[in-house]
Protein backbone atom coordinates (compact mmCIF):
# COMPACT_ATOMS: atom_id res chain seq x y z
CA UNK A 1 0.00 0.00 0.00
CA UNK A 2 1.49 3.62 -0.80
CA UNK A 3 1.27 6.42 1.14
CA UNK A 4 0.80 9.94 0.12
CA UNK A 5 3.04 11.98 1.41
CA UNK A 6 0.87 13.35 4.54
CA UNK A 7 -0.06 10.08 5.34
CA UNK A 8 3.84 9.30 5.57
CA UNK A 9 4.62 12.39 7.74
CA UNK A 10 2.13 11.67 9.46
CA UNK A 11 3.85 8.11 10.87
CA UNK A 12 6.97 10.40 11.36
CA UNK A 13 5.34 12.92 13.58
CA UNK A 14 3.75 10.41 15.50
CA UNK A 15 7.15 9.31 16.57
CA UNK A 16 8.91 12.56 17.24
CA UNK A 17 10.38 12.96 13.67
CA UNK A 18 10.49 16.68 12.81
CA UNK A 19 8.61 17.34 9.06
CA UNK A 20 7.32 21.06 8.10
CA UNK A 21 3.88 22.34 10.03
CA UNK A 22 1.31 21.90 7.44
CA UNK A 23 -2.33 21.33 6.41
CA UNK A 24 -3.99 18.77 3.89
CA UNK A 25 -7.26 20.55 2.05
CA UNK A 26 -9.37 18.19 0.08
CA UNK A 27 -11.25 19.15 -3.25
CA UNK A 28 -13.62 21.71 -1.60
CA UNK A 29 -12.07 23.28 0.89
CA UNK A 30 -10.58 27.03 0.52
CA UNK A 31 -7.09 27.33 0.84
CA UNK A 32 -5.60 29.41 3.68
CA UNK A 33 -2.97 31.57 3.56
CA UNK A 34 0.51 30.49 5.07
CA UNK A 35 2.41 33.83 6.39
CA UNK A 36 5.70 33.51 5.08
CA UNK A 37 5.53 31.53 2.08
CA UNK A 38 4.67 27.86 1.42
CA UNK A 39 5.53 24.66 -0.34
CA UNK A 40 2.46 23.59 -2.48
CA UNK A 41 1.68 19.59 -3.10
CA UNK A 42 -0.69 18.02 -4.69
CA UNK A 43 -1.01 14.19 -2.65
CA UNK A 44 -1.16 11.31 -5.16
CA UNK A 45 -0.19 7.69 -4.80
CA UNK A 46 2.45 7.90 -7.94
CA UNK A 47 5.54 9.83 -7.90
CA UNK A 48 7.09 12.25 -10.23
CA UNK A 49 5.22 15.45 -8.99
CA UNK A 50 7.96 18.19 -9.60
CA UNK A 51 7.91 17.08 -13.54
CA UNK A 52 4.05 17.17 -13.48
CA UNK A 53 3.89 20.77 -12.64
CA UNK A 54 2.25 19.39 -9.49
CA UNK A 55 4.77 21.14 -6.80
CA UNK A 56 5.58 24.78 -6.48
CA UNK A 57 7.18 26.84 -3.72
CA UNK A 58 4.94 30.69 -3.74
CA UNK A 59 5.57 33.65 -1.60
CA UNK A 60 2.46 34.04 1.05
CA UNK A 61 0.58 36.01 -1.85
CA UNK A 62 1.08 33.54 -4.21
CA UNK A 63 -0.29 30.32 -2.33
CA UNK A 64 -3.63 30.06 -3.19
CA UNK A 65 -2.79 30.89 -7.22
CA UNK A 66 -0.46 28.25 -6.99
CA UNK A 67 -3.16 25.90 -5.31
CA UNK A 68 -5.85 26.82 -7.80
CA UNK A 69 -3.20 25.57 -10.62
CA UNK A 70 -2.48 22.47 -9.37
CA UNK A 71 -5.45 21.64 -8.21
CA UNK A 72 -6.76 22.03 -12.40
CA UNK A 73 -4.28 19.90 -13.25
CA UNK A 74 -5.11 17.10 -11.08
CA UNK A 75 -8.82 17.77 -12.21
CA UNK A 76 -7.27 17.16 -15.55
CA UNK A 77 -5.57 13.92 -14.71
CA UNK A 78 -9.13 12.53 -13.28
CA UNK A 79 -7.73 12.58 -9.94
CA UNK A 80 -9.54 14.13 -6.52
CA UNK A 81 -7.48 17.24 -6.13
CA UNK A 82 -5.72 16.92 -2.35
CA UNK A 83 -2.93 19.49 -1.88
CA UNK A 84 -0.51 19.77 1.03
CA UNK A 85 0.09 23.49 1.64
CA UNK A 86 3.41 23.30 4.06
CA UNK A 87 5.70 25.97 5.71
CA UNK A 88 8.59 26.84 4.01
CA UNK A 89 11.64 25.90 5.37
CA UNK A 90 15.11 27.41 4.97
CA UNK A 91 17.41 24.50 4.75
CA UNK A 92 21.37 24.64 4.61
CA UNK A 93 21.86 21.28 3.22
CA UNK A 94 19.84 18.31 1.58
CA UNK A 95 20.45 15.07 2.16
CA UNK A 96 18.96 11.56 0.46
CA UNK A 97 17.97 8.79 3.00
CA UNK A 98 15.39 5.58 2.66
CA UNK A 99 15.15 2.02 4.35
CA UNK A 100 13.72 -0.42 2.16
CA UNK A 101 13.96 -4.32 1.86
CA UNK A 102 16.80 -5.99 0.20
CA UNK A 103 15.70 -8.74 -1.32
CA UNK A 104 19.28 -10.34 -2.00
CA UNK A 105 20.62 -9.40 1.48
CA UNK A 106 17.43 -11.12 3.09
CA UNK A 107 17.98 -7.34 5.63
CA UNK A 108 16.96 -3.70 5.74
CA UNK A 109 19.23 -1.53 4.46
CA UNK A 110 19.79 1.93 5.12
CA UNK A 111 20.17 4.13 1.94
CA UNK A 112 22.06 7.32 2.18
CA UNK A 113 23.38 10.20 -0.65
CA UNK A 114 25.03 13.33 0.39
CA UNK A 115 22.60 15.01 -2.40
CA UNK A 116 19.50 14.60 -2.16
CA UNK A 117 16.48 16.38 -4.38
CA UNK A 118 14.52 15.34 -7.16
CA UNK A 119 17.41 14.13 -9.61
CA UNK A 120 18.55 11.32 -7.55
CA UNK A 121 18.14 8.84 -9.91
CA UNK A 122 21.00 10.33 -12.08
CA UNK A 123 22.98 10.38 -9.40
CA UNK A 124 22.56 6.75 -8.28
CA UNK A 125 26.31 5.65 -8.18
CA UNK A 126 26.72 8.28 -5.21
CA UNK A 127 24.09 6.58 -2.46
CA UNK A 128 25.92 3.98 -0.36
CA UNK A 129 24.13 1.17 2.00
CA UNK A 130 24.31 0.13 5.41
CA UNK A 131 22.91 -3.32 5.88
CA UNK A 132 21.52 -3.97 9.26
CA UNK A 133 20.48 -7.45 10.97
CA UNK A 134 16.99 -7.55 11.47
CA UNK A 135 17.43 -9.68 14.30
CA UNK A 136 19.49 -6.99 16.70
CA UNK A 137 18.27 -3.57 17.68
CA UNK A 138 20.04 -0.11 15.55
CA UNK A 139 21.82 2.37 17.83
CA UNK A 140 22.51 5.79 16.68
CA UNK A 141 26.35 5.07 17.16
CA UNK A 142 26.47 2.49 14.96
CA UNK A 143 25.65 4.60 12.08
CA UNK A 144 27.69 7.08 12.63
CA UNK A 145 30.19 6.15 10.93
CA UNK A 146 28.42 4.85 7.82
CA UNK A 147 27.03 8.96 7.84
CA UNK A 148 30.38 10.52 8.13
CA UNK A 149 32.12 7.88 5.16
CA UNK A 150 29.01 8.68 2.86
CA UNK A 151 29.88 12.34 3.01
CA UNK A 152 27.67 13.79 5.62
CA UNK A 153 28.48 17.28 6.87
CA UNK A 154 30.27 16.67 10.53
CA UNK A 155 28.06 18.77 12.72
CA UNK A 156 25.01 16.99 11.04
CA UNK A 157 26.23 12.90 12.14
CA UNK A 158 24.80 12.60 15.46
CA UNK A 159 21.23 14.29 14.69
CA UNK A 160 21.00 11.93 11.14
CA UNK A 161 22.26 8.91 13.32
CA UNK A 162 19.44 9.48 15.73
CA UNK A 163 16.76 10.54 12.83
CA UNK A 164 17.98 7.38 10.84
CA UNK A 165 17.81 4.77 13.97
CA UNK A 166 14.41 6.06 14.67
CA UNK A 167 12.85 5.83 11.33
CA UNK A 168 14.03 2.62 11.05
CA UNK A 169 11.66 1.40 14.29
CA UNK A 170 9.13 3.20 12.32
CA UNK A 171 10.19 1.33 9.47
CA UNK A 172 9.46 -1.79 11.40
CA UNK A 173 6.91 -0.85 14.07
CA UNK A 174 4.52 -0.20 10.82
CA UNK A 175 5.49 -2.93 8.63
CA UNK A 176 7.20 -1.02 5.49
CA UNK A 177 8.76 -2.25 2.49
CA UNK A 178 10.44 1.42 2.22
CA UNK A 179 10.64 4.87 3.57
CA UNK A 180 11.97 7.20 1.54
CA UNK A 181 12.76 10.98 2.68
CA UNK A 182 13.98 13.07 -0.20
CA UNK A 183 14.94 15.41 0.73
CA UNK A 184 16.17 15.32 4.01
CA UNK A 185 16.91 19.35 5.25
CA UNK A 186 19.43 20.08 7.57
CA UNK A 187 18.73 23.73 8.87
CA UNK A 188 21.11 26.35 9.36
CA UNK A 189 20.99 25.37 13.51
CA UNK A 190 21.50 22.04 12.52
CA UNK A 191 17.69 20.57 13.25
CA UNK A 192 17.07 17.70 10.37
CA UNK A 193 13.53 17.96 9.16
CA UNK A 194 12.04 16.01 6.53
CA UNK A 195 10.83 17.53 3.76
CA UNK A 196 9.69 14.41 1.83
CA UNK A 197 8.20 11.17 2.64
CA UNK A 198 7.55 8.40 0.38
CA UNK A 199 6.00 5.36 2.06
CA UNK A 200 5.47 1.74 0.96
CA UNK A 201 3.45 -0.82 3.00
CA UNK A 202 3.50 -4.27 3.23
CA UNK A 203 -0.03 -5.43 1.84
CA UNK A 204 0.31 -9.12 3.71
CA UNK A 205 0.53 -6.99 7.30
CA UNK A 206 -2.92 -5.31 6.99
CA UNK A 207 -4.48 -8.10 9.32
CA UNK A 208 -2.13 -5.81 12.29
CA UNK A 209 -3.04 -2.63 11.03
CA UNK A 210 -7.12 -1.74 10.35
CA UNK A 211 -6.19 1.98 10.75
CA UNK A 212 -4.75 1.83 7.74
CA UNK A 213 -8.20 1.48 5.67
CA UNK A 214 -8.86 5.32 7.49
CA UNK A 215 -5.96 6.75 6.05
CA UNK A 216 -6.42 9.31 2.79
CA UNK A 217 -3.93 7.11 1.39
CA UNK A 218 -6.47 4.33 1.31
CA UNK A 219 -10.01 6.39 0.18
CA UNK A 220 -7.30 7.49 -3.30
CA UNK A 221 -6.46 4.17 -3.62
CA UNK A 222 -10.02 2.70 -3.25
CA UNK A 223 -10.94 5.63 -6.08
CA UNK A 224 -9.04 5.14 -8.12
CA UNK A 225 -10.17 1.09 -8.45
CA UNK A 226 -12.45 -0.26 -10.82
CA UNK A 227 -15.43 -2.43 -9.41
CA UNK A 228 -13.93 -5.70 -10.20
CA UNK A 229 -10.37 -4.46 -8.76
CA UNK A 230 -12.61 -3.65 -5.48
CA UNK A 231 -14.10 -6.61 -5.45
CA UNK A 232 -10.94 -8.90 -5.55
CA UNK A 233 -9.76 -6.25 -2.63
CA UNK A 234 -12.44 -7.23 -0.45
CA UNK A 235 -11.22 -11.01 -0.88
CA UNK A 236 -8.01 -10.28 -0.06
CA UNK A 237 -6.67 -10.52 -3.86
CA UNK A 238 -5.05 -8.24 -5.88
CA UNK A 239 -6.64 -7.79 -9.72
CA UNK A 240 -5.40 -4.94 -11.96
CA UNK A 241 -7.58 -4.77 -14.66
CA UNK A 242 -5.42 -3.85 -18.58
CA UNK A 243 -6.41 -3.57 -22.25
CA UNK A 244 -5.99 -6.70 -23.74
CA UNK A 245 -7.64 -9.85 -24.91
CA UNK A 246 -6.09 -12.56 -22.86
CA UNK A 247 -7.73 -12.75 -19.21
CA UNK A 248 -5.05 -14.39 -16.72
CA UNK A 249 -5.68 -16.14 -13.51
CA UNK A 250 -2.04 -16.97 -12.23
CA UNK A 251 -0.67 -17.79 -8.85
CA UNK A 252 2.12 -15.78 -7.16
CA UNK A 253 2.72 -12.34 -8.18
CA UNK A 254 6.22 -12.87 -9.73
CA UNK A 255 5.08 -15.38 -11.93
CA UNK A 256 1.71 -13.48 -13.02
CA UNK A 257 3.94 -10.41 -13.66
CA UNK A 258 6.27 -12.72 -16.14
CA UNK A 259 2.97 -14.66 -17.73
CA UNK A 260 1.80 -10.73 -18.79
CA UNK A 261 5.31 -9.75 -20.01
CA UNK A 262 5.64 -13.00 -21.79
CA UNK A 263 2.13 -12.43 -23.76
CA UNK A 264 2.53 -8.61 -24.33
CA UNK A 265 6.19 -9.67 -26.39
CA UNK A 266 4.30 -11.93 -28.27
CA UNK A 267 1.72 -9.21 -29.18
CA UNK A 268 -1.37 -11.46 -27.00
CA UNK A 269 -1.18 -8.17 -24.11
CA UNK A 270 -3.23 -9.46 -20.72
CA UNK A 271 -6.64 -8.11 -19.82
CA UNK A 272 -5.34 -7.87 -16.18
CA UNK A 273 -2.83 -9.12 -13.94
CA UNK A 274 -4.33 -10.98 -10.73
CA UNK A 275 -2.56 -12.82 -7.68
CA UNK A 276 -4.26 -15.18 -5.66
CA UNK A 277 -1.24 -16.54 -3.83
CA UNK A 278 -0.01 -17.43 -0.54
CA UNK A 279 -2.34 -20.15 0.75
CA UNK A 280 -5.42 -19.01 -0.44
CA UNK A 281 -8.57 -20.65 0.56
CA UNK A 282 -11.20 -22.72 -2.36
CA UNK A 283 -13.21 -19.86 -1.68
CA UNK A 284 -10.66 -16.94 -2.24
CA UNK A 285 -9.43 -18.65 -5.56
CA UNK A 286 -13.37 -19.23 -6.37
CA UNK A 287 -14.00 -15.26 -5.95
CA UNK A 288 -11.01 -14.34 -7.73
CA UNK A 289 -12.05 -16.74 -10.86
CA UNK A 290 -15.46 -15.18 -10.84
CA UNK A 291 -13.89 -12.09 -11.48
CA UNK A 292 -11.79 -13.07 -13.92
CA UNK A 293 -14.50 -14.46 -16.23
CA UNK A 294 -16.67 -11.57 -15.46
CA UNK A 295 -13.84 -9.19 -17.22
CA UNK A 296 -13.05 -12.29 -19.65
CA UNK A 297 -17.08 -12.21 -20.82
CA UNK A 298 -16.10 -8.46 -22.53
CA UNK A 299 -15.70 -8.30 -26.38
CA UNK A 300 -11.97 -7.32 -26.23
CA UNK A 301 -11.17 -10.17 -24.47
CA UNK A 302 -10.58 -13.62 -26.71
CA UNK A 303 -9.19 -16.50 -24.57
CA UNK A 304 -8.39 -17.12 -20.98
CA UNK A 305 -5.55 -18.17 -19.77
CA UNK A 306 -4.97 -20.46 -15.94
CA UNK A 307 -1.54 -21.51 -15.68
CA UNK A 308 -0.72 -22.13 -12.10
CA UNK A 309 2.87 -21.69 -10.51
CA UNK A 310 2.38 -23.96 -7.31
CA UNK A 311 5.65 -24.41 -4.54
CA UNK A 312 4.10 -25.16 -1.24
CA UNK A 313 0.60 -23.59 -1.92
CA UNK A 314 -1.55 -26.58 -2.11
CA UNK A 315 -2.79 -27.04 -5.86
CA UNK A 316 -6.51 -28.28 -5.37
CA UNK A 317 -7.81 -24.47 -3.83
CA UNK A 318 -6.75 -23.52 -7.22
CA UNK A 319 -8.76 -26.12 -9.15
CA UNK A 320 -11.77 -26.46 -7.15
CA UNK A 321 -12.10 -22.21 -7.21
CA UNK A 322 -11.31 -22.48 -11.37
CA UNK A 323 -13.88 -25.31 -11.76
CA UNK A 324 -16.43 -24.05 -9.91
CA UNK A 325 -16.13 -20.53 -10.97
CA UNK A 326 -16.40 -21.85 -14.78
CA UNK A 327 -19.38 -23.58 -13.92
CA UNK A 328 -21.21 -20.14 -12.38
CA UNK A 329 -19.52 -18.25 -15.77
CA UNK A 330 -22.46 -17.30 -17.78
CA UNK A 331 -20.32 -16.90 -21.18
CA UNK A 332 -17.43 -19.23 -21.73
CA UNK A 333 -14.69 -18.63 -23.97
CA UNK A 334 -12.00 -21.22 -24.59
CA UNK A 335 -9.83 -21.97 -21.94
CA UNK A 336 -5.87 -22.64 -21.64
CA UNK A 337 -5.11 -24.21 -18.37
CA UNK A 338 -1.49 -25.13 -17.23
CA UNK A 339 0.19 -26.51 -14.11
CA UNK A 340 3.89 -26.36 -12.50
CA UNK A 341 3.77 -27.66 -8.91
CA UNK A 342 6.57 -28.86 -6.61
CA UNK A 343 5.57 -32.13 -4.71
CA UNK A 344 4.08 -29.98 -1.63
CA UNK A 345 1.66 -28.45 -3.88
CA UNK A 346 0.60 -31.84 -5.17
CA UNK A 347 -0.40 -32.88 -1.35
CA UNK A 348 -3.92 -33.15 -2.16
CA UNK A 349 -3.72 -33.25 -6.02
CA UNK A 350 -1.28 -34.01 -8.80
CA UNK A 351 -0.85 -31.52 -11.37
CA UNK A 352 -1.11 -34.65 -14.17
CA UNK A 353 -4.46 -35.41 -12.01
CA UNK A 354 -5.75 -31.32 -12.85
CA UNK A 355 -4.63 -31.51 -15.98
CA UNK A 356 -6.89 -34.54 -16.96
CA UNK A 357 -10.11 -32.50 -14.84
CA UNK A 358 -9.43 -29.67 -17.70
CA UNK A 359 -8.97 -31.86 -20.30
CA UNK A 360 -11.62 -34.04 -19.89
CA UNK A 361 -14.01 -30.51 -19.74
CA UNK A 362 -12.43 -29.77 -23.31
CA UNK A 363 -10.45 -26.90 -22.68
CA UNK A 364 -6.84 -26.82 -23.87
CA UNK A 365 -4.44 -28.49 -21.43
CA UNK A 366 -0.90 -27.28 -21.85
CA UNK A 367 2.51 -29.15 -19.86
CA UNK A 368 5.16 -26.38 -20.62
CA UNK A 369 4.86 -22.28 -20.35
CA UNK A 370 6.74 -22.82 -23.83
CA UNK A 371 3.38 -23.74 -25.69
CA UNK A 372 1.46 -20.88 -24.01
CA UNK A 373 1.68 -18.52 -27.28
CA UNK A 374 2.02 -20.97 -29.86
CA UNK A 375 -1.63 -22.49 -28.55
CA UNK A 376 -3.49 -19.23 -28.06
CA UNK A 377 -2.47 -18.09 -31.80
CA UNK A 378 -4.37 -20.46 -32.52
CA UNK A 379 -7.32 -19.95 -30.72
CA UNK A 380 -7.53 -15.98 -31.26
CA UNK A 381 -6.28 -16.45 -34.72
CA UNK A 382 -7.28 -19.91 -36.17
Amino acid sequence: MRLIEVDGKGLLKRRGLSVPHGRLYGPDEPIGVSAGGAAVKAQLLSGARARQGLMRVAAAADVCSASAVIADRMRALGLPPYILVEDRIEVEAEYYLAWRIDDVRQAPVLLFSAQGGIEIEARAAGVQAFACDPLRPLHPHQAVQFFAAAGAAPRSLGALARFATELYRIFVAEDAELIEINPLAVTARGRVIALDAKVVLDDNARFRHRDWEELPSARLERAAMTPLELRAARHGLTLVELEGCVALFAAGAGFGMALVDLLADAGLPAANFADASGGSSPEAFAAMGDVILERAARPDVKAIVCFQSMGATSLKPAVDGLIGAWERAPIKKPLVVGFAAGATAEREMTAQAARELFAARGHQVITEIDALVPTLRRIIDP
